[in-house]
């Protein structure tokens, strides 16, 4: 059989021979009851089923690396038992050598000769100022004393001279006269101190007045003299000294004086210039 009817002629009337082949179906067989339900539960379980087993997976992987890092982690090793980076100095294969003395260049000695050493310049000399003699607080200026040597204590009388009063304040001349036969230089400020019958120290020494100076050349039996001011009996005042220590400028000794002073709030010294009637001049 081909599928074709052999007879043409039983084919109803007004149909063509084609017609029982190419009609279409009357319609669509519907689902089967509860079909759609079935495949979504089925498919719900699928996607459950690949979730735990990429959880699975995945506890797999992390163990697998945990095992792997242990296995490949070198065993039995102690710091105790690992030598030191450095090797002990009695060791002679790792003994370390100093490098050589540096070689200096120069004219090389013959046989029977000595090279003297090079000449060193003698070390500076430094002097420290006198214990109660505060830090310079004046500007030098130029003076002719540097061809004269700086008078010592032993050749100096220390002397108070006049006082003088203003505006609140007392005024001091105090005199350093050269009793030597060599003539000498000052400079600076002296550091100067009072004290009680017994020698014992009253309060803190003179501070420095700001004032510039230059060196004063004393020759035989000329003074330079300097300004003591205090307060006239205003504020706090010391007990009224018996004796004034005096340090001549850059000198270790001192000169003792007899001096009544009293010394309110303040006390300050101007530096010595020439002349006995103090800094400045009267």
């Amino acid at each position: 059989m081909t599928g074709f009817p052999d007879d043409l002629g039983s084919a109803p009337e007004g149909a063509g021979p084609q017609e029982p082949l190419l009609r279409q179906p009357p319609g669509y067989l519907a689902p089967p009851p509860g079909s759609f339900g079935q495949i979504r539960r089925r498919a719900t379980r699928r996607r459950r089923l690949r979730t735990a087993g990429g959880g699975v997976a995945a506890a797999a992987v992390v163990a697998g690396s945990v095992y792997l890092v242990g296995a490949l982690a070198p065993r039995g090793t102690d710091d105790r038992g690992i030598p030191p980076a450095t090797a002990s100095p009695t060791s002679p294969a790792l003994r370390t050598t100093q490098p050589p003395a540096p070689v200096t260049t120069g004219p090389r000695a013959t046989p029977g000769t000595h090279s003297a050493p090079p000449p060193t310049a003698p070390p500076a000399a430094t002097s420290s100022p006198a214990r109660d003699t505060p830090t310079p607080s004046g500007t030098p200026t130029s003076g002719s004393g540097s061809a004269t040597p700086m008078c010592a204590a032993s050749q100096l009388t220390a002397s108070l001279g006049g006082s003088d009063g203003a505006a609140g304040s007392v005024y001091r001349y105090l005199l350093l006269t050269n009793h030597s036969a060599t003539t000498c230089h000052l400079t600076g400020y002296p550091g100067v101190s009072v004290l009680d019958a017994s020698g014992k120290q009253i309060g803190a020494p003179a501070d420095r007045s700001p004032m510039d100076y230059a060196a004063v050349v004393l020759r035989p039996g000329e003074a330079a003299s300097d300004t003591l001011r205090t307060a006239n009996h205003l504020g706090t005042c010391r007990p009224t000294s018996a004796k004034v220590r005096v340090y001549p400028p850059g000198s270790r000794a001192s000169l003792v004086v007899a001096g009544e002073l009293t010394i309110c709030d303040d006390f300050t010294i101007t530096p010595l210039t020439a002349g006995r009637t103090g800094n400045p001049p009267a």
